[in-house]
């Protein structure tokens, strides 16, 4: 029914129109006073209001300006009766539509049916528009929950993003999740605007139960729970005010929450308003949602723990076999000197019998030794405890001395062992003693598969990138390949490896099988250690053969520039840093070549000193673009150091008389606040030095 309020003092026109609408069903209210209508409209349901023009108790056009800011808000329309239409036109600026006096009732309902028709229209539009913004709006949260699911591995995290994602969409009064994160952890997180009784408090646990065994309907539950192995975790807004048992009474939506064909848990949330068909749909999405999330959550969480069982196992297992491999060197130690000293007669006389079992017994003790030798490098290496002296030399030097050490080896099984070093072979960066290791071990191999009056050949040479077969280096993550290299290969004429076998020889604890690797025995660590040795020299090793043809084992280890060593250096420095959460800096000086007094040249002649030096310090001294350059990066120091070193340099440069000793510019850049790869650090130096 549809109330239309006539504010006038015209007695007899108010009768008028009264009598008039409520002919056509149409309901009145009368007011006469300014405070009234108001009240009026607060009060009654009013779709149209007529307003005479022409009263006397109040200003009725300043009525009709305080009407249309309040109306604007309701949809309600008003009609203005003035005395003719080319009169009060401040008044029709203000209203919806016009009579004229006298009223003619004719005039009159077709006025007041087309406005209120115009007025349901408008009633329909607004609450057409209402629950447009209101569905753009839940779209918008459902989008940024959405992309805040994608975000997030912590299954906590994704469930305080649902209910955050729900209460923004949905307004609701209180909500409860019952979370299983194992049989032994299951959490009741409860939101609520008002604080909860405990009557209450017990209710939802049991309604929570309750609901989580109907949810399998019959069937067994993946856990049994009772009241007392539920932890609850509440969020309250509104701790002044309590909740009790009738809110349970509102309206309410269920759901339950799944990772993949898994139950992880449910969720209801109650409201004092009823929920549409659109908050319905809404809940459910984002119920759903969280599924896949979660999902992901849980893997990461098993493949973390699994990791984490791994670590253990593998930091054990290194720690056994340091610990056994320690344990027995002590003793093969004594047993060996106590076989030396009997051999050598120093204990009495020995018979050739005796001497031939005191022989086998040494060659055994010292194939012992060799293993745990071999035990030991393996844990240090991949422990990242292996010690390197990168020094620069020769290649030709470690080569040389390894085919002198295997040529009476050799003689014995007729197999002829030559050398051919490139002459002028370019330094590099190399540990002398690591690399002989390698090819100790490769030469060894070589003789020991290669048969009698057969022929081995370890041969050097400077090769580039491009001479490199990338298709032949395997299980080599993320490569980076320099200019020039040198080049070592061992090449026998034995007995070979089967195709299918190439891709296992780097393996640990690998014995190709055939009869002679089996009557030469082994531990298979060789090549493994070998290979990681060459890795740390930032170099490749691969291996070429045909089954009884012979193999060629090859390595390459990088000619690298004082520049490029250290960039290498600076790459280790800062992966120490990242695994050890500690700061790292990196300081760069460039001065004009050709100044004197030249900081560059005081440097290195100690004559002044900007950091204290421990081994873990690297510096370069090196001229590039008619600069002289001097990089330093020092671990573990901190904003405090850097603070103090640029104030030491700044002090250098004043000298004593305050003006530039020295014609340099400088940067400093810290790890991490600066940059998180060596890469991004050493270009902000380049770009504050320019």
């Amino acid at each position: 029914m549809s109330n239309v309020l006539i504010v006038g003092d015209d007695d007899a026109q108010n009768k008028i129109i009264e009598s008039a609408l409520g002919k056509n069903s149409i309901t009145t209210i009368i007011s006469q006073d300014e405070d009234d209508v108001f009240k009026k409209l607060e009060d009654e349901q009013i779709s149209l209001i007529i307003l005479d023009a022409g009263m006397q108790k109040f200003d009725a056009l300043i009525l009709s300006r305080k009407l249309k800011s309040y109306t604007h808000l309701e949809n309600i329309l008003v009609i203005a009766i003035v005395q003719s239409e080319k009169d009060n036109l401040d008044i029709l600026k203000s209203t919806n539509s016009y009579i004229t006096k006298p009223v003619n009732e004719k005039i009159l309902l077709a006025t007041v049916n087309s406005n209120l028709k115009l007025k349901k229209s408008l009633d329909i539009l607004a609450q057409n528009n209402s629950e447009l913004a209101k569905s753009l709006y839940q779209l918008d949260v459902l989008y940024n929950t959405s992309a805040q699911f994608a975000g997030s591995l912590d299954k906590q995290k994704l469930i305080n993003i649902l209910i955050d994602g729900l209460d923004k969409s949905l307004s609701f009064s209180l909500s409860y999740t019952l979370v299983f994160n194992s049989e032994e952890k299951v959490d009741l997180i409860i939101n609520s605007l008002n604080d909860i009784s405990p009557r209450l408090l017990h209710s939802l646990k049991m309604r929570a139960i309750l609901s989580y065994k109907a949810l399998f309907d019959k069937k067994e539950t993946p856990y049994d729970i009772d009241v007392d192995d539920i932890n609850v975790i509440k969020n309250i807004k509104h701790p002044l005010e309590e909740y009790d048992l009738n809110i349970l009474k509102f309206d309410n939506l269920f759901a339950p929450i799944k990772v993949g064909e898994k139950f992880f848990g449910l969720i209801e949330v109650f409201r004092d308003v009823e929920f549409s068909q659109e908050d319905t749909t809404c809940f459910q999405t984002l119920a759903r949602q969280v599924s896949l999330p979660l999902e992901n959550a849980a893997l990461y969480e098993e493949i973390k723990n699994t990791n984490t069982k791994l670590e253990k196992l593998e930091r054990l297992k290194s720690e056994f076999t340091s610990i056994v491999s320690h344990e027995l060197r002590t003793p093969l130690t004594a047993i060996k000197n106590s076989l030396d000293i009997m051999l050598s007669g120093k204990t009495g006389e020995t018979t050739p019998a005796m001497n031939k079992f005191l022989d086998m017994a040494k060659r055994n003790v010292t194939r012992l030794s060799g293993i745990i030798n071999d035990l030991l490098d393996l844990t240090k290496v991949e422990a990242g405890k292996m010690d390197f002296r990168f020094e620069k030399a020769s290649i030709n030097a470690p080569v040389e001395f390894v085919k002198n050490t295997f040529e009476n080896l050799a003689k014995e099984k007729n197999i002829t062992l030559l050398a051919e070093t490139e002459p002028g072979l370019p330094e590099t960066y190399i540990d002398t003693q690591r690399l002989e290791q390698v090819i100790t071990n490769l030469v060894s191999n070589a003789v020991k598969f290669t048969n009698e009056n057969g022929r081995i050949l370890i041969k050097t040479e400077t090769v580039s990138d491009e001479d490199i077969d990338k298709d032949k280096l395997f299980e080599v993550k993320n490569p980076v390949f320099y200019k020039q290299y040198v080049k070592v290969s061992v090449t026998d004429s034995g007995i070979g490896i089967a195709q299918d076998d190439i891709p296992k020889v780097f393996d640990k604890f690998q014995q190709i099988e055939n009869s002679l690797s089996r009557k030469n025995g082994g531990t298979g660590l060789g090549l493994p250690i070998a290979k990681q040795l060459i890795e740390a020299h930032s170099g490749f090793i691969w291996v070429e053969s045909e089954l009884n043809c012979g193999t060629t084992f090859s390595f390459v280890i990088p000619v690298l520039s004082e520049k490029e060593k250290f960039e290498q250096d600076f790459a280790e420095a800062v992966e120490k840093s990242k695994n050890s959460n500690h700061n790292l800096l990196l300081l760069k000086i460039q001065e004009t070549d050709g100044y004197s007094p030249s900081m560059s040249d005081d440097l290195k002649e100690n004559k002044i000193s900007i950091i204290r030096k421990t081994t873990n310090t690297k510096e370069i001294f090196y001229k590039e673009d008619g600069k002289k350059n001097i990089m330093i990066f020092i671990p573990e120091a901190d904003k405090f150091a850097q603070n103090f070193i640029e104030k030491k340099i700044e002090s250098y440069i004043q000298g004593e008389t305050g003006s530039e000793k020295y014609d340099i510019v400088y940067s400093t850049v810290l790890f991490p606040d600066d940059g998180n790869s060596p890469e991004e650090l050493l270009k902000k130096t380049d770009e504050l030095i320019k």
